[in-house]
């Protein structure tokens, strides 16, 4: 089974560490309530709760060299759940890689995400990036056809 504590603990900086230089507050993970009724566990909230954050760790290319079309789509579930919660003012997505964050920007030039989005990268620290790539390299090698 893949190891994904990596991908937490991105996430964990990026929610300590870039959002309140970014936004001048702290970010903690909440569940907030969705306007359908329901409620959905979001990766960061900010302390006065107007701003909403999903944190993807995703690369757009796949292991084998080609787009990562499932990945694209967890991106926009998680864009469907920022549109589902009232009453903030903001919804962001924050990504780690920069290549899933120039195809977001693509999706929305061309029109296929909701512009009230606001998506972001985050440059991570060089430690970190790397024990990411490692990680993804080894839960590729785990599903890898033997």
């Amino acid at each position: 089974m893949a190891d994904t504590r990596i991908q937490l603990e991105v996430e964990d900086w990026i929610r300590r560490n870039w959002l309140p230089a970014k936004f001048n507050q702290q970010f903690f993970r909440d569940r907030m309530m969705l306007s359908s009724g329901g409620v959905f566990d979001y990766d960061a909230v900010s302390a006065d709760k107007k701003i909403i954050v999903s944190i993807s760790t995703s690369g757009s290319i796949t292991s084998g060299g080609k787009r990562g079309i499932g990945k694209l789509q967890k991106i926009r579930a998680d864009m469907f759940f920022l549109l589902l919660t009232p009453n903030v003012e903001r919804k962001i997505i924050v990504f780690s890689e920069k290549d899933m964050f120039e195809q977001c920007m693509v999706e929305i030039a061309n029109g296929r995400a909701p512009k009230e989005i606001e998506i972001m990268h985050a440059e991570i620290p060089d430690a970190l990036r790397v024990k990411l790539a490692e990680s993804r390299e080894n839960a590729s090698r785990e599903v890898r056809p033997k």
